[in-house]
């Protein structure tokens, strides 16, 4: 819900994108059915939540999802003039306040404390005909949604467990960080890695620190006593995996239980950062920019945040200028010849394997097939014989190729080895 004015303020549910429909299973409790209404726009019956809104047109799913304008915390937030409050359970069904002393909730910009508490049956009728505990219509950005009694009531339920929780890794004097390694990581990078990390956090905790002043305020918000300044040093943990992929998980349950942290911060990995950010989105617990080379490519993901697509990004334009090699170039006389086959080589298990993977899918769409050399792991011996087994030449006359195919020469080198 938005609302225009203080005299407007209200829960509701402007709800804009996130997640794409599906149903559910019959097996599935009421509260993630809420939760999939509040996230995905999708009712139980695997139908898209819509939303209206007087001359403006219907918005449906994921378009219509509470998430986006109300937040996962269900605390709303401000944007300019625009408002949305809080629909988190505590907010809504609050009695009234009326004495500054009074104040028990933690203090949210956009939250109007000065209003009759909701409902089952009002908040209902704010989600429905948009109009808040007091009757009065709520702002123009909050749609109306048509939900049946059994959709309401498991929207309800959610709300009333959406709380503010208090965040892990924090406490009065300090803010607890991880930085987690993979033991796939280069040694020299994460070298520099913590190097560059553990003097940033030592800058930052090199000035000492007194007592938390409070804030001053005008008085005129039962919030105004529960306002202060908070100042706490930073704590740099160092999470260093070890072993195969498949046990990571349960050594960053191990890390996480003994050592809670508000976030992982940069971090370095190899090839595999999978079971990380697997481990991160579970969790609800924030990776910001990873250094690694395959980033995790998903449309759910919340909690990752990196800095690129990696080699992943690498392999889109490889084919976007492969598709574009033979195409007419501004100021030349012709058009050269266009590209029908592509012959790549890379090494398996490496970074550059879900590279040449991505590219190979993205120049089938273009039309141009794909040949494959994958060499084997280990060492230089090992793979020649390996090309040797393949194409019947030896290492040198494959590199020549390669050589060949790097400057476009017309007539290919031609393997005069024996063997």
């Amino acid at each position: 819900m938005v609302k225009i004015s203080a005299r407007r303020a209200t829960a509701g549910f402007l709800l804009l994108v996130l997640g794409s429909p599906a149903g559910w299973t019959a097996g599935e409790t009421r509260a993630s059915a809420g939760e999939s209404i509040y996230m995905r726009g999708v009712l139980a019956s695997g139908a898209s939540l819509e939303g209206s809104r007087q001359g403006a047109s219907v918005t449906k799913g994921a378009q219509a999802a509470c998430v986006s304008c109300h937040r996962r915390s269900g605390l709303g937030t401000t944007e300019g003039r625009i408002v949305i409050p809080p629909i988190a359970g505590r907010y809504l069904f609050h009695a009234r306040k009326t004495d500054f002393d009074e104040a028990d909730l933690p203090y949210i910009e956009s939250e109007r404390s000065n209003r009759d508490p909701y409902t089952d049956a009002t908040l209902a009728r704010a989600i429905r005909e948009g109009l808040d505990s007091e009757g009065t219509p709520l702002g123009y950005l909050m749609p109306r949604f048509a939900l049946g009694d059994a959709d309401m009531a498991a929207l309800l339920d959610y709300l009333k467990k959406l709380e503010a929780r208090r965040a892990p890794g924090v406490t009065d004097t300090l803010l607890h960080f991880a930085t987690i390694i993979t033991p796939d990581a280069d040694p020299v990078k994460r070298r520099g890695m913590l190097d560059v990390m553990q003097r940033y956090f030592a800058d930052k905790n090199v000035f000492p620190f007194g007592k938390s002043p409070a804030m001053r305020s005008t008085g005129k918000t039962v919030y105004s006593k529960s306002m202060y300044m908070v100042k706490r040093q930073w704590q740099l943990h160092v999470w260093e995996l070890t072993g195969p992929a498949a046990t990571w998980s349960n050594q960053l349950h191990r890390h996480l239980a003994e050592e809670p942290v508000l976030a992982a911060v940069s971090g370095l990995g190899g090839s595999n950062w999978a079971p990380v950010d697997e481990f991160c989105e579970r969790e609800h617990l924030p990776c910001l920019f990873p250094n690694v080379e395959v980033p995790v490519v998903a449309s759910r993901d919340f909690y990752t945040l990196y800095f690129s697509q990696g080699v992943l990004l690498e392999a889109q334009l490889i084919a976007q200028r492969i598709s574009e090699a033979g195409a007419p170039q501004i100021g030349a006389a012709g058009q050269g010849a266009p590209v029908k086959i592509v012959q790549q080589i890379y090494r398996a298990g490496d970074s550059g394997e879900p590279a040449a993977l991505a590219l190979a899918a993205e120049l089938k769409t273009r039309g141009i097939a794909v040949h494959d050399l994958v060499l084997a792991n280990g060492s230089a011996v090992r793979r020649c014989v390996a090309l040797r087994a393949r194409t019947r030449w030896c290492c040198g006359c494959v590199r020549a190729t390669l050589r060949h195919w790097a400057t476009r020469r017309r007539r290919r080198p031609r393997c005069t080895c024996r063997g």
